[in-house]
């Protein structure tokens, strides 16, 4: 049996090759392999749909179309943004982190504990109107 050229063939002539044909061999003979598309995931995947600006898109098939899928390349990406966004935050960071929190309430603190001149009397009560 001959391999069938699908090219040429309407959809009906398709379905008829595939109805009364004996082996499906000619058409396993003339496929190509799919590129190799990594390690299966480690984790359940989701299909969401995002709209991309158009360079950014032609950006991702540039750097993906010698190794790997688009697919692939914004999945990386955005693994590696999440990733870098919900790290624990490294005690040198944390130790930054609480000085410069140590020093504005050590400013703001210090600055309301000393009152300074009244700036005028309220006019109700006559009492002195104290600003800090």
């Amino acid at each position: 049996m001959s391999e069938p050229d699908f090219d040429r063939m309407t959809k009906d002539e398709v379905i008829t090759w595939f109805q009364i044909t004996d082996s499906l061999a000619p058409v396993i003979r003339s496929m190509n392999p799919a590129p190799a598309t990594g390690p299966a995931p480690e984790a359940p995947m989701m299909l969401v749909s995002i709209r991309l600006p158009v360079a950014l898109v032609e950006q991702l098939d540039r750097i993906a179309e010698s190794t790997t899928r688009r697919s692939d390349v914004i999945r990386d990406a955005l693994t590696g943004y999440v990733a870098a966004r919900t790290a624990p935050v490294g005690r040198h960071e944390a130790e930054q982190a609480l000085d410069v929190l140590r020093r504005i309430v050590t400013a703001h603190t210090s600055a309301k504990a000393t009152p300074t001149r009244p700036d005028r009397t309220h006019r109700s009560t006559g009492y002195a109107h104290w600003t800090g």
